[in-house]
Parts: structure tokens; C-alpha cells; sequence
């Protein structure tokens, strides 16, 4: 078991917020990262794309995760057969930076939800040495804009953790379920937060499938296909956001952005008409 949990730590470690570096601030990020028989499918998208997927089929093991800014969604799958010690991972990490306009003394909900469907039908043998390992790994936090907090380096275990608004974690492991079940797990993480209107905010997720089906045969379904979702209400404001995606928030205008071509030319034009109805007030005064 301790075995189990390290590499699950490992998981976690890579795509979640352990590592970290000065230079890896972004504005926006999505992170789709399947992990089996120590490999890694990461489909890291830095200030880019603001969804991606990942998928892994071979018969007998089916690994799927997708991120999506957009609508705020991580889901993944996770699906193998025993007998294997080999441990799996499918994972989903997104960040992005919003900007709050409204008032300060109206609180902004901030929530992530997500429900996993587990079916077990394995066949039960009597092996001390058994390594199934269940479990399920969930991250949220909502950071102040330039803490230092990244796309690999935020979570409770980061540098950062203990700079946020908000950081938690729910960590399950379904171990004690028997060797053949059904089961549907649904939690919540999030809370109320006062933001000042002006100001730039971090949200982060990350949601995490860990399995090994151990000595026991037989099938091990772990399906969040269908939710965990990033969910922000501002009764009292709204918000804009860097990726221009997010939860549909528009993008947030660059402080003294230079105008397109074609904003300059309508600019021009602009200053023309102004100019020649000028000219006219003032023959209309001299006469």
C-alpha cells in the first residue's frame, strides 16, 4: 500500500504542483496527463489552446482525459483489468486568470463539483501481498494575481500553497468497498470569497484517477465522464479573463494596447469629422 501511494504522489507531483520554477508563470493553461506502465502522455498547452484531450486504448486498459476552459470541465476515464501491479493515472489540470469589476462587499462563489461512477467486478483471492489501490485526488484554489503561484507549482503541497484566497484538497480511496461494487462518489470543493473590483485572480483545478488492480481478476471502471465542473457566481460583479474562454468570460482588454490598423484608421477618420465640424462652428462665429 505505501508502495501504491508513493507513486500516486509521483502522479500528483508531475501535474499537479509540486515541481516549480520562476519562469513558469502563464496566463492560461490546460493539462490533459495519462500515466501507465511508467510512461506519461502530457498534453500541456501553455497560453494556447484552451481545451486538449488525451487518450490511451490497448486492449485492456482505456485511459482518457480532456480539459476544457471553456466550460470549465475536467473529465477523465479510467479503465483496466486485473491481475497487474502496474499502477495508472488519468488526470485533468487547468488554470486561468480572471479580472473581478463589481462591488467588494457582495461575496463571489467560487465551486468545483465532481462525481466519479466506480464499477469493481473482480474475483477475490487470498494474497497478502495484494496491491489494489483505488483512489480518487481533487485540487482547487483560487489565487491573488502575481503570488508567484503557476501551472506547476499551486497546489497545498506547492511553495505557494499557503498564499492563496482559497486551497484544498479531497482525497478518497475506495479500498475497503469489497472485490466486486457499484458505486457513484460525488463531492464539492470551493467557497465564498470578497474580491476587490480591479483586480486580477488565479483559479485552479485538478482532478485525478489513480488505479492498480492488484492480484485480484477481472474489471476496474473508474468513469468521470460526464462532470467536474468549475463553477464562479459574482452577484455583485462579473469578470473578464486572460484565455478569453473561461467559464464564456470575455477577454480582458491589455492596459495600453496599441489599436489595431484598422482601429487607427477609423481613429483618423474620427478626428477628420471632428476637425472639419470645428471649422465649421468657427466660420459660423466669425460671420
Amino acid at each position: 500500500m505505501t508502495a501504491m501511494i508513493r507513486k500516486a504522489a509521483m502522479l500528483i507531483a508531475v501535474t499537479a504542483g509540486l515541481g516549480f520554477s520562476a519562469a513558469a508563470q502563464a496566463d492560461y493553461f490546460v493539462r490533459p496527463v495519462l500515466q501507465y506502465q511508467g510512461s506519461l502522455q502530457d498534453g500541456i498547452d501553455i497560453n494556447g489552446a484552451t481545451s486538449n484531450s488525451q487518450t490511451y486504448y490497448d486492449g485492456s486498459t482505456a485511459l482518457e482525459a480532456h480539459v476544457d476552459l471553456s466550460d470549465g470541465t475536467i473529465k477523465t476515464l479510467l479503465s483496466r483489468y486485473g491481475p497487474s501491479n502496474n499502477f495508472s493515472g488519468a488526470t485533468g489540470v487547468m488554470g486561468d486568470t480572471i479580472r473581478y469589476t463589481g462591488a467588494s462587499d457582495v461575496a463571489v462563489a467560487f465551486t468545483y463539483d465532481f462525481n466519479v461512477d466506480l464499477f469493481v467486478d473482480q474475483a477475490f483471492v487470498d494474497d497478502p501481498n495484494d496491491a489494489r489501490y483505488l483512489a480518487l485526488d481533487v485540487y482547487f484554489a483560487v489565487f491573488e494575481a502575481g503570488t508567484g503561484a503557476n501551472w506547476e507549482s499551486w497546489t497545498i503541497f506547492s511553495p505557494y500553497g499557503d498564499l492563496a484566497l482559497y486551497n484544498d484538497r479531497a482525497f478518497v480511496t475506495f479500498q475497503d468497498e469489497g472485490e466486486s461494487f457499484s458505486y457513484n462518489y460525488a463531492g464539492s470543493l470551493g467557497t465564498d470569497l470578497f474580491l476587490e473590483s480591479g483586480k486580477s485572480y488565479e483559479v485552479y483545478a485538478a482532478f485525478n484517477l489513480l488505479a492498480t488492480p492488484g492480484s485480484m481478476p477481472g474489471e476496474i471502471t473508474m468513469d468521470a465522464l460526464h462532470t467536474s465542473t468549475i463553477g464562479i457566481v459574482a452577484p455583485g460583479g462579473s469578470f473578464t479573463s486572460e484565455s478569453g474562454a473561461f467559464l464564456g468570460f470575455d477577454k480582458t482588454p491589455t492596459p495600453g494596447a496599441v489599436p489595431e490598423p484598422a482601429s487607427w484608421a477609423m481613429m483618423i477618420a474620427g478626428f477628420g469629422l471632428i476637425g472639419n465640424t470645428m471649422r465649421r462652428r468657427a466660420g459660423l462665429v466669425m460671420a
